[in-house]
């Protein structure tokens, strides 16, 4: 029972809980009735005026990962002086993942899997990241060199001053990830006896992939931590002709093995939550986005 509550409340700050993410003080970065086409439209047009790219963060204020990210993007020094140099930022609630949807979806994102979702565009909206927009359900535990390297490449500018940078090779550490095997060994099964469809299976690979990608993510960070060393993604690094100081993939890997839940038990219990919101939603039509 003690394990079982260790993990629950682990989970609880890495992905987020209502209860334990925002005091009834803290300020607002994700404006529940704010009208979100009318922001990122805006966005849009000023990154494509100023040639800049378009930072848009799904996210929600009750989700401890999305406030840390609105956070270290304030508060640090270096990131905050990347996000005014190169992209115009703008966050947008998604509640439940059930609000604002549409807004992902213009950029080919068919949905937030988890929160926050990090869309980077230009200024015509054409999408920039690709699949590594789900990879940041764990921002607040990322280390601040990889968020750094991160928003570096999508800005396309160099990395001067950012070296020595240890490298983790985050793909090959999420596929090392026990969880992450076991869901696609799941996915497979369920897939060949007829229990999921086609689609149904590819957005619980998608799912799975970000989920995984973020765990690892947290790893880097934790790594970066205990050995005082700036991290990131060797692809990242790779893109920015950054050498990588040393190679802590193994270690990454290591330090996210035991964290263990199910997830596509996880991706069902996320889905009746959103079912859940867009019913209460709808039940309120008083409500102004």
């Amino acid at each position: 029972m003690k394990l079982v509550l260790v993990l629950t409340a682990v989970l609880a700050v890495m992905f987020g809980s209502p209860a334990l993410a925002q005091d009834a003080h803290d300020a607002a970065f994700y404006p529940e009735h704010a009208d979100a086409a009318a922001m990122v439209d805006a966005a849009l047009a000023q990154a494509r005026d100023e040639d800049k790219q378009a930072l848009i963060v799904f996210g929600a204020d009750w989700c401890h990962d999305s406030r840390g990210l609105a956070s270290k993007l304030e508060d640090d020094a270096r990131l905050s002086a990347l996000i005014a140099d190169h992209y115009v930022l703008v966050r947008v609630d998604v509640g439940q993942r059930q609000r604002n949807q549409d807004q992902l979806q213009r950029f080919g994102v068919i949905e937030s899997f988890g929160t926050p979702t990090l869309v980077i565009s230009d200024g015509a909206g054409v999408l920039q990241n690709g699949l590594t927009a789900h990879d940041w359900r764990t921002a607040d535990s990322a280390a601040l060199s990889d968020v750094a390297m991160y928003l570096s490449r999508y800005a396309d500018t160099d990395a001067e001053g950012e070296t020595p940078v240890s490298g983790a090779d985050l793909d090959a550490a999420a596929q090392t990830w026990p969880p992450y095997i076991q869901a696609q060994t799941e996915i497979d099964a369920r897939l060949a006896g007829g229990e999921m469809s086609e689609a149904e299976a590819a957005r619980a690979r998608i799912y799975a992939r970000g989920m995984a990608r973020s765990i690892a993510r947290l790893g880097m960070g934790r790594v970066a931590e205990a050995q005082e060393v700036e991290i990131a993604d060797s692809a990242d690094l790779q893109a920015l002709g950054v050498a990588p100081a040393t190679d802590l993939t193994a270690a990454v890997s290591e330090r996210i093995s035991e964290i263990d839940f199910d997830l596509l038990a996880r991706l069902a219990s996320q889905d009746a939550e959103t079912a859940e919101a867009m019913a209460e939603d709808a039940a309120s039509p008083q409500r102004v986005e």
